[in-house]
């Protein structure tokens, strides 16, 4: 004989349980007890126990033995019910709102209960019992391995007892689960648990490959989602790349829009009267003012406009050295603007380091200083 359990449960509107993990989802007393004979041990849903309480709320007495044949009937007992019942994978004894559980490690195979009360009517009478209040009513709960058989009242004294056995004996019997439909559910969700485990290893493959390329930290969510020019510069420099994340995305911001304004000082027309606004409104995060509305247009008015310094100008010219440093400090305007803070502070120095090269003092050593990164 092994003991599960012998300690003070508590119960819920007359009710405790064992259920199974893998056992269909039950309704009301009827699915449990519907063409039974005995109203305290309701064994009709498979995988099912429904146990029945006299006392309404509060801690009763309860033990569990799992025995290895039939155990003796002891009569000291005033109410004693017995039937069949099989776990339908592993199965606990469970409190009503499921704050506690007890694994009874139990086999896959056909048991036959008994379940035994005491004190039942005068649990029913006081209807709740608080913690400091003496024990009123308990129970024996006991398992053995026995083929199935119909349930059968042994003893009853208690009027609570007769009444929920005259109660449950006018319950039609339920429309219990499919086996096809069950086993053809349980292989469904085995296939999802084997999908999720795949989706979750392949996760944890491209974490660690990204964690790597990091140095062995995984980065941040909004770090990781930068993408092309952004992501290569972001790699390169990842001591600065890690201090411009940890900062605001105001502050992000603010540093993508100097990126441009200094790009565009380096190449002298950050000062021109139709220019400045344009860089005002990248600091402001704001829709950018005609001629750099549009991408088309601007150039057309850098390759036009007399007061773009001649040392530039043909490198504005369409379809002329389309890779140029110009043609990249000129960019950081637009990448300057990308939806995301960060992606914009590092697609602009991305394309600040392609106009000017990662050894001059600006960008990187610059921005470096601010931040104070070595």
């Amino acid at each position: 004989m092994r003991t599960v359990l012998d300690d003070e449960v508590d119960v819920s509107y007359n009710q405790i349980y064992v259920e199974s993990e893998d056992a269909s989802p039950f309704g009301d007393m009827k699915d449990t007890f519907g063409g039974q004979g005995n109203g305290l041990c309701g064994a009709v849903w498979p995988g099912v126990l429904w146990l029945t309480t006299g006392l309404h709320y509060g801690g009763v007495g309860f033990r569990v033995e799992v025995h290895d044949e039939r155990p003796d009937v002891d009569e000291g007992w005033e109410d004693i019910v017995e039937a069949s019942y099989r776990p339908v994978g592993g199965a606990s004894l469970v409190e009503w709102d499921g704050a506690n559980s007890w694994n009874l490690g139990l086999a896959d195979a056909d048991y036959r209960v008994r379940y035994s009360a005491s004190g039942m009517d005068r649990a029913g009478d006081e209807h709740n019992r608080g913690d400091d209040e003496p024990m009123i009513d308990r129970y024996l709960l006991q398992f053995w391995p026995a083929p199935p058989e119909p349930d059968q009242v042994v003893k009853q004294t208690s009027e609570t007892a007769d009444y929920w056995h005259q109660h449950v004996s006018t319950l039609p019997p339920p429309a219990l689960p499919d086996p096809d439909e069950e086993a053809r559910r349980k292989a469904e969700l085995d296939s999802w648990e084997e999908e999720g485990k795949r989706i979750a290893a392949e996760i944890a493959a491209e974490e660690a490959a990204e964690a790597a390329l990091w140095g062995g930290a995984l980065p941040s969510p909004a770090l990781r989602a930068v993408r092309g020019d952004a992501r290569e510069l972001a790699l390169a420099e990842q001591e600065l790349t890690r201090a411009l994340a940890a900062l605001s995305l105001t502050e992000q911001r603010r540093i993508a829009g100097w990126v441009a304004r200094r790009a565009y000082q380096e190449i002298g027309i950050a000062e021109l009267d139709w220019v400045a606004p344009a860089l005002d409104a990248v600091e402001a995060d704001e829709a950018l003012p005609p001629p750099f509305h549009s991408v088309g247009v601007a150039w057309e008015r850098l390759q036009s406009e007399s007061r773009v310094p001649p040392r530039i100008a043909p490198m504005l010219r369409a379809g002329v050295d389309q890779d140029s440093p110009v043609r990249r400090a000129v960019a950081t305007l637009y990448a300057a603007l990308q939806r995301t803070p960060l992606q914009a502070v590092l697609a602009a120095l991305a394309e600040a380091v392609r106009a000017f090269g990662a050894d001059a003092r600006f960008p990187l050593a610059e921005l470096k200083e601010q931040l104070g990164v070595d």
